[in-house]
């Protein structure tokens, strides 16, 4: 009935799926304030809740179908047609379609995204229950998953983009939730700023794609992937330095290099997109906004920390892993950024007092972990681990959101109620979070059984034994003077050890975090016996709606002990915590080689592992197989490690080893708890940079172009403006007064004598005849002396004979009518004789 109703071709559920979400967030957007808070979470839940019904029954129409054909199989549905463009070398027409499709990987995330939201939809239905923009909060949440649904189902890079901005901009909303708080409404501005940068790498390689392959859509792209890496033709390389590869000479010559750095199409494209990827996914340098995205609601964080958002860079990694692996250099990257950052985040996770900033840089860092698998080729492995991850950080998240609403009862800063040092012996008071916390954090610190340890440990296993080669390498070193870059032999020995210091880090944090929360003495306020307060339901008695003008309380009066949470919120906990123990159950190497998940996603990954034909982009040691227990101790001694030295520390001898070691290296212990003041450092660098450079702009914009262009051109034209109007503004006396000033400059004109002559000459004979004038007299010092030849009189001409090469000074003087008297003076100058060369005798005329 499935098949008829939505063929695979035609498979319009998809459009279901997407729709219901969306259509929650409209009805509550527009509706939201007038229909209540019930109405709200019922429009909420039902909308996400029936989209996942709807998901499930497309994976299980995925399943059979997979089960009838073999191979690669996918649902597709094509809403519309959405635009064409010219794109990519005789690739002609670029057809981008509202197309959305479901394999085995989009399946498994549309599984998480619904169900994992659901759940968390749920959670938040008590946990904003007293917020006063409850419908905009589930407006906001709906709008989010959609988003998400829109990014993993696209068929193609434009839509999978869309959907891709549509949780950028729903992570701005929901973490600056509570934007009457400035940290609250900064921290959404730099989640925003943070996720553009990243994003302006997907475009470009989006560009770079259409150009090289003349395809978006992932077909398309598989389909002309191969050229990228091998052609070695000029058109497939792009020169790096010199740039364009051109040629630096003169006082740049300094400037060539020995040897041209040319990187591969499939090179540049990998950066480009895997830049987009680190912004999205909380990767250095574009990590520092996931620790300040928990300033929002808990289920906020739970929702863009575990379920959704943060593991779509990962996603795509996989989505376009058959680009990925066409260039070592790009995923030897991968690796290199995710164990970076795994171990950079779990340091800063060390001293964390903040419960939530502990598992926001836990995040971080296990995202470190995934990227290490995919950028190993594991991306089945890395793509498990954002599978269980999902459970068990939604889990924690929640569990910790439960632990606040319990601190929050009676701590009303929001500060102090997150703070670890303020909590401790809720064991006894909250249950059920107590034993769903603990599941989660067994299964995130890497114990035996647990669904973090097998994803784990395939990730420490495959970064052990596997090598990224390019399968293309004999083809470009065909060209004259290439180098296939490649990445030395124990680079993955290297990442090993990285990986498993920072999976023992994870497991101390962990449960630190734990110790420090449910055991030892409570150390919130001083607590009364229960019976002598009133009993009210948990859910009447807190308020998360942001609005922090209580009276701060006295906590040595006794007070209610904590309490546990609704049932709204431990159900989702107690989900959480079952799929968190299970879910590695459906992966669970090294115990037995019968692999669910992986066979599941065999054929996507398929295609990948043959390009270039051989032995393929990805090389495993011969000796692999030998080396899986062993390896596997690895991930388990971190655990026992890391959870012994925490046990010791925080149960045994309660913190005091953690304060002397703090004492005796405060320098350090403060860098850690400033999160190696990252943040500084970019405020004076970048940050500081970009501020100046405003700043610049700000001032010519100010008195240059404000000052100078607009408003000097602007006072230019008013004042000629206001002069022009003196003209024919009809008053009498100023045009009376522009009549006798033009009447005194003819005066003045007429009453001064303009003496003036011309000149002619023949042979060195020169005439200069005076010019006539009113009432003019003249006089002549034909001579030079100085002195006038004769007096005032009518001569009004007088010849002068200069020798060649000589020159004459003769003055003018004009008295006029009125007794003025004006003068001129003339240089006669006649040149040399002309000399003419007899060429017959060399000699010079005239000689």
């Amino acid at each position: 009935m499935i098949e008829t109703l939505f063929p695979a071709n035609d498979f319009s559920l998809i459009g279901i799926i997407l729709a219901l979400p969306l259509l929650g967030a409209f009805v509550n957007g527009i509706w939201g304030r007038r229909l209540g808070k019930e109405a709200v979470k019922l429009m909420a839940l039902a909308a996400i809740g029936a989209s996942f019904v709807c998901a499930i029954i497309a994976f299980l129409a995925l399943d059979k179908m997979v089960s009838r054909e073999h191979g690669y199989q996918r649902l597709t549905w094509t809403a519309y047609e959405w635009m064409h463009t010219v794109g990519g070398r005789g690739a002609g027409n670029v057809a981008i379609d509202a197309k959305f499709s479901i394999d085995a990987l989009n399946a498994v995330m549309m599984l998480i995204v619904t169900g994992v939201g659901f759940l968390i939809h749920l959670y938040a239905s008590s946990y904003m229950g007293k917020d006063k923009a409850y419908w905009r909060f589930f407006t906001y949440l709906n709008l989010f998953i959609f988003s998400m649904l829109v990014l993993i189902l696209g068929d193609n890079l434009p839509v999978l983009f869309v959907g891709w901005e549509g949780v950028g901009l729903c992570s701005y909303l929901l973490i600056g939730f509570w934007y009457e708080g400035l940290p609250n409404a900064a921290a959404g501005k730099k989640a925003f700023i943070a996720n553009r940068i990243g994003d302006f790498g997907l475009i470009c390689g989006m560009f770079l794609l259409v150009h090289y392959t003349g395809a978006l859509d992932w077909t398309g792209i598989k389909n002309g992937a191969d050229i990228l890496a091998s052609n070695p033709s000029d058109y497939y390389q792009i020169h790096v330095w010199p740039i364009g590869g051109g040629t630096y000479t003169g006082a740049l010559a300094f400037l060539q290099p020995k040897s041209p750095i040319t990187i591969t199409a499939a090179t540049a494209i990998g950066l480009a997109l895997f830049l987009g990827c680190a912004g999205k996914s909380a990767q250095i340098p574009l990590y520092v906004w996931l620790p300040d995205a928990m300033a929002g609601p808990t289920p906020v964080s739970a929702l863009i920390h575990a379920a959704t958002m943060v593991t779509a860079g990962i996603y795509l990694v996989c989505r376009l892993s058959f680009v990925f692996v066409l260039s070592p250099f790009v995923m030897t990257t991968i690796v290199v950024t995710g164990a970076a950052t795994a171990i950079l985040a779990a340091t800063i996770a060390l001293v964390q007092n903040d419960i939530k900033k502990v598992l926001a840089y836990s995040t971080v860092s296990q995202l470190g972990f995934m990227f290490v698998g995919v950028g190993v080729g594991a991306f089945s492995a890395g793509f498990f681990h954002v599978f269980t991850h999902a459970f068990f950080k939604a889990c924690l998240f929640l569990g910790a959101g439960s632990v606040i609403h319990a601190m929050h009862g009676r701590i009303h800063d929001d500060v102090k109620s997150q703070d670890m040092r303020f909590m401790g012996g809720l064991k006894k008071y909250m249950p059920f979070t107590y034993w769903t916390f603990l599941t989660a954090t067994l299964a995130i610190a890497g114990a035996p059984l647990f669904s973090g340890f097998f994803s784990k440990d395939e990730i420490l296993f495959k970064a052990f034994v596997s090598k990224s080669v390019n399968p293309f390498a004999e083809q470009l070193s065909s060209k004259a003077g290439a180098t296939v870059w490649a990445p030395p032999a124990w680079f993955g020995q290297a990442v090993f050890v990285v990986m498993v210091i920072a999976a023992t880090m994870t497991a101390f944090y962990m449960f630190r975090c734990f110790f420090l929360t449910f055991h030892g003495n409570f150390r919130g306020w001083e607590v009364g016996r229960a019976s002598a307060f009133r009993s009210l339901p948990a859910d009447e008695e807190v308020d998360h709606d942001g609005d922090h003008h209580h009276e701060e309380e006295d906590l040595t009066v006794p007070g209610p002990p904590p309490h546990e949470s609704p049932w709204q919120m431990t159900v989702p906990l107690i989900v959480l915590a079952a799929f968190s123990f299970a879910a590695g159950f459906l992966n669970p190497a090294p115990l037995t080689h019968t692999l669910p998940m992986e066979h599941w996603l065999q054929p996507v990954f398929e295609g990948t592992f043959k390009i270039g034909g051989g032995a393929g982009p990805i090389l495993t040691r011969a000796d692999a197989q030998k080396l899986e227990w062993p390896l596997a101790f690895g991930g388990i001694a971190a655990f026992a490690i890391g959870t012994g030295i925490a046990y010791w520390m925080y149960m045994m001898k309660d913190g005091a080893p953690a304060r002397e070691l703090a004492a005796k290296a405060p320098k350090l212990h403060q860098l850690l708890l400033d999160k190696w003041r990252i943040d500084e450092l970019y405020e004076k660098t970048i940050l500081a940079a970009v501020d100046a450079l405003a700043d610049t702009m700000a001032q010519v914009d100010r008195y240059i172009i404000d000052g100078v262009l607009a408003r000097g051109s602007s006072l230019l034209v008013a004042a000629l403006g206001h002069i022009l109007r003196a003209f024919q503004n009809g008053v009498v006396h100023v045009y009376a007064l522009a009549m006798v000033v033009g009447l005194a400059a003819f005066a003045w004109h007429f009453t001064t004598p303009h003496p003036d002559a011309t000149m002619t000459e023949a042979s060195g004979d020169y005439t200069l005849e005076a010019g006539p004038g009113m009432g003019y007299s003249f006089r002549w010092d034909a001579d030079g002396d100085g002195k006038a030849d004769s007096d005032f009189g009518t001569q009004t001409t007088v010849k002068v004979h200069v020798d060649p090469g000589k020159s004459q000074a003769v003055t003018l003087e004009v008295k006029n009518a009125f007794g003025r008297v004006g003068a001129k003076r003339f240089n006669l100058a006649r040149p040399e004789k002309a000399k003419v060369l007899d060429v017959g005798t060399g000699m010079m005329g005239g000689q």
